[in-house]
């Protein structure tokens, strides 16, 4: 018989057997310096377990420095064969919790209450820029994985795939993935704020054309919001354009570089919330960037799909005239005072070779400037859109159709192939996302003729084996998006 292990954890009671007490928030102090989770274990479903793994995985906003980790001294704690900490990558780190000797009856809890098993500290921490996070971030404890002693997932998976980290313009924090933080405030931010001083005197900086998300411009200060994204390789689209780099390196394909904003020395209120290293705000701003070149096949009208949030929430850095994107450009008016320190720097790039310079130049088609800067970004414009009739389900967030006789449709799914009809030949996108907005799988086929088509695809793509449950199966193609809720038996 299958052994079930549930996570007692704070949050609210989930669907599938998990007993919640207390509150996610609570796994890091106010100041970010400790990360303590408190919870325990429930073998719910009258089934025991003999024997179990815990890995609980954080974050640290500040790349490659190690934490001081400390077992606890009660019975719980001790019980553990082995609580050690683990580096994942510059960022991530977990805590693998070896109870291969711990045994739970049927329909019983371990510890009686939610206790704190380990702490993990760092010196000079700060809530908004120098903190340790649940990673993965959310409302509910996705952070931590229980598996058995052969390795199945018992709870709480799959393990986070590591990617590298950007930030992408954000309208909102229910944009991000995270839902935003507090950084002592009753309203969630975005995962990322900057806000720096331009010229005091006189000042130009502004925004022509329409609002972008993510940027605002209030007297001499401008502000930048972000969301935190992660890929291994960038979405590319027909245009040039660029995100925040939050990582050791840029995602492949993709080329790092800097911009330095002299700021108002005056007032030295620069200041910067989130996890935004290799960035820096202090008397000036160093901002990093990826840069991420054109595909010309590409049909993409924006890089960023319902992956992570809504389309129209979201923006880039780019410079294009393109229908169904709206352009805007933001000028600062940076330091004029005394000798300016404002720079570029590509790091590998060198203009005295061709087709390096040749990126140099595409990059300074998005920003450009040397005492001042210029940037150009575009935002997708929201088309006539209506409800899909065949999303009728609340528990999953609502997916749309564009108004169009032109719209493919998905009309099934089991566990060897995805039935789809197109009513217009082109490229064809299907994404099998889980109740967690997860992209479990992806299917493309190109130069796809209209009719029905069968897409084939295999369940066991599905991470943990566990692939029975409800979805979301969403197909794109020729700018319009379709999707369906159903359920994989």
């Amino acid at each position: 018989m299958k052994k079930m292990l549930s996570l007692v954890l704070a949050a609210a009671s989930m669907s599938f057997a998990l007993t919640v007490i207390g509150s996610p928030d609570n796994q890091t102090s106010s100041d970010g310096g400790v990360f303590a989770p408190q919870f325990r274990f429930s073998t719910g479903r009258s089934l025991g377990v003999d024997g179990f793994k815990v890995y609980v995985y954080f974050s640290n906003d500040k790349a490659n420095e190690m934490p001081v980790l400390i077992k606890e001294a009660h019975a719980y704690a001790q019980a553990a064969k082995k609580i050690e900490l683990q580096k994942v990558s510059s960022h991530v780190y977990r805590v693998m919790m070896d109870f291969s000797n711990t045994s739970i009856p049927a329909n019983s809890v371990f510890p009686p209450s939610p206790t704190v098993f380990f702490r993990a500290m760092i010196t000079d921490a700060s809530a908004t820029t120098h903190a340790l996070r649940p990673y993965i971030w959310g409302k509910n404890f996705r952070n931590i994985v229980v598996e058995s002693l052969d390795g199945e997932i018992l709870d709480g998976g799959p393990h986070p795939n590591l990617h590298s980290r950007v930030g992408v313009l954000a309208k909102n924090a229910s944009t991000c993935k995270s839902g935003g933080l507090y950084f002592n405030t009753t309203i969630a931010l975005p995962d990322i704020r900057f806000s720096i001083e331009s010229e005091s005197d006189d000042c130009a900086s502004r925004i022509t054309g329409p609002n972008p998300n993510g940027i605002s411009v209030s007297g001499n200060r401008v502000y930048f919001n972000y969301c935190i994204f992660e890929y291994d390789e960038l979405p590319r689209v027909s245009y040039d354009y660029a995100v925040l780099r939050l990582d050791d390196q840029c995602p492949v394909g993709s080329y790092p570089f800097r911009r330095t904003h002299d700021t108002e020395d005056r007032w030295g209120q620069n200041f910067v919330y989130g996890p935004v290293w290799p960035n820096s705000v202090g008397s000036n701003a160093d901002f990093e960037y990826c840069f991420v070149p054109k595909d010309p096949t590409s049909t993409k009208v924006y890089p960023f799909d319902m992956t992570y949030s809504n389309d129209y929430n979201t923006s880039v850095f780019a410079n294009v005239n393109k229908t169904g994107l709206a352009q805007s450009t933001l000028y600062v008016d940076d330091e004029d005072s005394g000798k300016s320190s404002d720079s570029w720097y590509y790091y590998g790039l060198s203009t005295k070779k061709a087709n390096e310079k040749a990126i140099i130049d595409r990059i300074h088609n998005i920003m450009s400037g040397s005492d001042n800067t210029t940037y150009h970004i575009v935002t997708r414009v929201k088309p006539n859109v209506a409800k899909s009739a065949e999303v009728a389900d609340n528990s999953v967030s609502s997916a749309y159709v564009a108004a169009a006789p032109l719209a493919p449709a998905i009309k099934g799914l089991n566990r060897t192939s995805v039935a789809v009809e197109l009513k217009s030949a082109g490229n064809v996108k299907v994404s099998i996302v889980n109740v967690s907005g997860a992209v479990v799988a992806s299917i493309a086929q190109e130069n796809l003729q209209a009719g029905a088509h069968q897409l084939q695809w295999d369940a066991a793509m599905v991470p943990s084996g566990r692939s029975s449950g409800r979805y979301v199966v969403k197909i794109e193609q020729n700018g319009m998006v379709s999707a369906k809720n159903v359920i994989l038996k």
